[in-house]
């Protein structure tokens, strides 16, 4: 069986998809889409976990934070994607 190689998900590839970046902050889970270009622009093609240090929370300052393509968004999914959407009722 061939093992699959996985790479972290870096700025370039988000814009190069049009896709923004999910941010959630995990000590208060307020939560925000941000746009990747003009971080792309300012960091390079750099991994989402060098750059998650970057952020903090503006309600609470927490500096846990959580990033992920905004899939929903962007249309690449349907339905319940995360732990903030709300499920139907």
């Amino acid at each position: 069986m061939r093992k699959a190689s996985v790479e972290p998900v870096r700025l370039g590839w988000l814009v190069e998809r049009r896709l923004n970046l999910w941010v959630w902050c995990e000590s208060c889970s307020h939560h925000k889409v941000v746009a990747a270009a003009p971080l792309y622009k300012k960091y390079g093609d750099a991994p989402l976990s060098a750059v998650k240090h970057k952020f903090r929370c503006a309600p609470c300052g927490g500096r846990e934070i959580f990033l992920r393509p905004d899939w929903h968004g962007a249309g690449w999914t349907r339905g319940v994607v995360s732990k903030h959407d709300k499920l139907p009722e």
